[in-house]
């Protein structure tokens, strides 16, 4: 269908108001790219989607994806070998682990739902990411001393060192109060 046909239809607005029901920026972006089906059988394929997930947010309201965060920019930047902020990587580690989740949930329910079981049936699961996030950064972003054996020797050997100053600093403070 051209674009002249689209307007006329106000398509793009129906797409805006489709992208205006989305919590999640990589559903926005989705919704607004959406483009008219002229296969039959792919809109079937959609409407018994769509009408499973009314049908499950029906029955369970509080169904959700999960805090999940859009780390499709931080999974460029890591394929291009950047490197990644504390904070970005335990985003992808939630999102990892709420996709993990979402999937479990969907697998649990798959006879009920078998079209979205069909979508979540694809998720791959990155089990090792996720496991070696949580191995390397503490929940609140530091960097573990698991992170690597080096680190480890080297805090180690700052713990000592400052332990060491700090005995000698008593040790003066000592002397001069006698």
């Amino acid at each position: 269908m051209d674009n002249k046909s689209l307007e006329m239809l106000e398509f793009p607005k129906i797409k805006e108001m489709l992208a205006g029901f989305t919590s999640f920026s990589a559903s926005r972006d989705l919704a607004l790219n959406l483009q008219p089906q002229a296969d039959f059988e792919e809109v079937r394929l959609l409407l018994r989607q769509s009408a499973e997930a009314r049908h499950l947010l029906s029955q369970q309201p509080e169904f959700s994806i999960g805090e999940i965060s859009d780390i499709r920019q931080a999974v460029k930047m890591a394929a291009r070998g950047k490197i990644l902020e504390p904070e970005t990587l335990l985003q992808i580690q939630h999102t990892l682990a709420a996709v993990r989740q979402l999937r479990r949930n969907l697998g649990q329910q798959r006879e009920q739902f078998p079209q979205l079981w069909g979508i979540a049936r694809g998720i791959v699961e990155l089990h090792q990411v996720e496991k070696s996030i949580a191995s390397c950064l503490a929940p609140t972003g530091e960097l573990m001393d698991s992170a690597s054996p080096h680190l480890a020797m080297v805090r180690q050997q700052l713990r000592q060192k400052r332990q060491q100053l700090i005995e000698r600093l008593e040790g003066i403070i000592l002397s001069l109060i006698h």
